[in-house]
């Protein structure tokens, strides 16, 4: 018997969103009699009924949701009062920022999903916000950093395939038909719950540039262009190309709500497309992430070598490294909960913010592109 104590990190819910079910489902999965981290949902908050928020709980199988689940009809009583380690915040992004807020304000931990706010001012707030409570957590919800294949590339193909050149990112998924705006979900289409594909995809392409990259700060915006679509009220972005420079690579980060293709699959994600979700250009070699370059589960790899003996003959290989079980929203919730529990391990622990370069890189990058490719939303929805 493992002699490692199991902790159980107790969730709050503020929203319940579509990404906020595939979230739930993920933390209650199945796991190993000895794996040392346990998530249990203690509390949700609803702008609802009670009645609904249970029904919600019901369908997820959350254990406690005849009962023993807090339902509360205000976020702020939820977050004053409720008991819990962590709350989860999925509501549409506008209303990240001040939700994130009145939680770090209540000295709570939080994993904000992503974009985590319109703007990188405001996260820089939250950040702060963060810093001065002790033993606090902020993250972002990028789950797509936490998982193996990614953690893979990071850790063991970058420093192998040379110095990277050039970056191609493609997050293009037809969840969006221009020529019917009526029929789809209203929060795709509404800029004022933060529509639009930078914000949407954006944030997704850009963090695999990021990764592929090497994480610099020195890579600025070089360019960046959209072609919107209207509702009838507003002009949403849609087909958008940014180009990232650093001092020794380039890349190209498309994103599209209508591209690419027609596809019937009730599940845009998990079609096969030809062209990969990632392309990786260095000078010992080229890496491949098939669709989508949110979930990667492969690395393909073909190696061209800095040796004379490496040139003569191309090596290819494939890397699988699949989600151990779930979409992968786990991935993160653990390295939360770790967080947590190394937090009240230190006596006094400063407040602590896990990837904010990241975040605020990311986020600094889609307020330079937003600003070139005039995509404008109200500015009350951007205020710190």
């Amino acid at each position: 018997m493992s002699s490692r104590s199991t902790f159980t990190c107790r969730w709050a819910l503020l929203g319940l969103s579509s990404i906020a079910v595939t979230f739930v489902e993920d933390l209650l999965l199945p796991r190993n009699a000895n794996d040392p981290i346990r998530h249990e949902i203690a509390c949700v908050s609803t702008t609802g009924t009670v009645e609904r928020a249970r029904g919600w709980l019901a369908d997820r199988n959350v254990p406690g949701a005849d009962a023993a689940v807090k339902v509360y009809s205000s976020s702020d009583e939820m977050l004053a009062q409720g008991d819990f380690d962590v709350v989860y915040i999925s509501t549409p992004h506008p209303l990240h920022y001040q939700a994130a807020l009145s939680a770090l304000r209540h000295k709570r931990s939080v994993l904000v999903e992503k974009p985590a706010t319109m703007n990188k001012a405001q996260f820089l707030r939250l950040a702060d916000e963060a810093k001065k409570n002790e033993g606090v957590v902020l993250m972002e919800a990028m789950w797509t950093r936490y998982l193996p294949a990614t953690l893979h590339l990071q850790e063991t193909l970058l420093p192998k395939i040379g110095t990277v050149k050039r970056v191609f990112a493609d997050l293009s998924v037809p969840i969006v038909d221009p020529a019917a705006v009526s029929s789809t979900s209203a929060r795709l289409i509404d800029k004022q719950a933060g529509a639009g594909a930078m914000l949407d995809m954006g944030v997704y392409a850009l963090t695999c540039a990021d990764v592929a990259l090497g994480g610099s700060d020195d890579t600025t915006v070089a360019y960046a262009d959209s072609i919107p679509f209207a509702t009838g009220s507003a002009l949403i972005d849609d087909i958008n190309t940014v180009v990232l420079r650093s001092p020794a690579a380039v890349a190209i980060v498309t994103t599209s709500l209508s591209l690419a293709g027609a596809s019937c699959a009730d599940d845009k994600l998990a079609v096969t497309k030809v062209a990969p979700g990632v392309r990786i250009e260095a000078t010992n070699a080229q890496v491949s992430i098939p669709f989508p370059l949110i979930r990667p589960q492969e690395l393909h790899i073909e190696w061209y070598g800095d040796s004379d003996e490496n040139k003569k003959q191309e090596k290819r290989e494939v890397v699988k490294l699949p989600v151990e079980r779930g979409w992968g929203l786990w991935y993160q919730a653990d390295v939360m909960a770790k967080a947590i529990q190394a937090q009240r391990k230190i006596s006094s622990a400063p407040g602590k913010v896990i990837g904010e370069d990241e975040s605020a890189r990311i986020l600094g990058w889609m307020d330079t592109a937003r600003k070139t490719a005039d995509i404008v939303y109200d500015a009350g929805l951007e205020a710190v």
